[in-house]
């Protein structure tokens, strides 16, 4: 009901991380000049490999390159269950080491081939990240001293496991004026007030389809292309803007990003129930606002 809930109250956003896990993630690879279609095991500097990653070296998941992580296109053999026993489930709550746990599991497709969304795929890019920093802290800094900060967020928290890897698939929490900022500046392709924060080009690979076809289609490099004719999630709503890209939470939460509109919505509701249609809700609030 909204109770005790105060304009700079931080929020969880749970999977609309994952966009800004990408951030980062494209931020600190751009600047260790690490192309997004390195194969994972040659992503890592000397001496901060992680031990699954000489696991990956000798079989077929050598292939796994960082893209295939960022584009949901691993291959792993996980699941996004929320059940009890459910993948997803077993990573946030039982594991200290979610990204290790998540590398351990062997391919069940080639990657690259197959698009299938994983929140494990998001975490095991955020180790990807840690291993660029030469000190942990550096790491954990990061987010702060390079994205939050230099756009005025004073609500986020980037929260860790307990091996000190990002939980970057799920664990943001900000208040509604700094999911918005997060917004603004994936809109404004990683530049605020005159200073790139993000390097230009991530709003071009966001909203690349992940698959040239099917449900893949409709999803980018850890956004959404809601929007997309071919398997965009909205594609069937009326009014829905063909060019939004969006950060999705579980439970309804959401960034839109609207170039035609030059606008950014937010909506950080907590639906448990099954009526709140969230491409619906764009749709309208997208319909009342002018061109832009």
């Amino acid at each position: 009901d909204g109770a005790g809930i105060e304009p700079n109250t931080a929020l969880l956003g749970w999977s609309m991380t994952k966009t800004v896990t990408g951030m980062l993630a494209y931020k600190k690879l751009t600047e260790a000049g690490i192309a997004v279609e390195t194969p994972v095991v040659d992503a890592f500097p000397a001496g901060r490999a992680p031990s699954w990653v000489q696991e990956w070296q000798s079989d077929d998941r050598k292939t796994i390159t960082v893209a295939d992580l960022m584009f949901m296109r691993s291959g792993l053999a996980l699941n996004e269950g929320y059940g009890p026993t459910g993948d997803v489930v077993q990573m946030l709550y039982g594991e200290p080491d979610m990204s290790g746990w998540a590398a351990q599991h062997p391919l069940d497709a080639a990657p690259g081939t197959s698009w299938e969304y994983l929140s494990a795929s998001t975490n095991i890019l955020a180790a990807v990240v840690r291993a660029q920093f030469a000190t942990d802290q550096e790491y954990v800094d990061y987010a702060y001293t390079e994205l939050f900060e230099p756009i005025g967020l004073t609500t986020a928290t980037l929260s860790t496991d307990a091996s000190g890897t990002w939980v970057g698939s799920s664990y943001l929490w900000a208040s509604t004026a700094d999911w918005a900022r997060l917004g603004q500046l994936m809109l404004n392709d990683g530049r605020w007030e005159g200073k790139q924060v993000i390097p230009a080009g991530w709003w071009k690979l966001a909203g690349t389809p992940a698959m040239p076809t099917g449900e893949g289609h409709g999803y980018g490099a850890q956004t959404w292309i809601p929007g997309a004719a071919d398997g965009g999630e909205c594609a069937a709503t009326p009014g829905y803007p063909k060019d939004a890209l969006l950060m999705e939470g579980h439970y309804g939460q959401v960034v839109a990003m609207i170039p035609s509109k030059k606008a950014v919505i937010v909506r950080l509701g907590w639906s448990v129930i099954p009526d709140f249609d969230g491409c619906a809700f764009v749709a309208d609030v997208a319909r009342a606002l002018p061109a832009g």
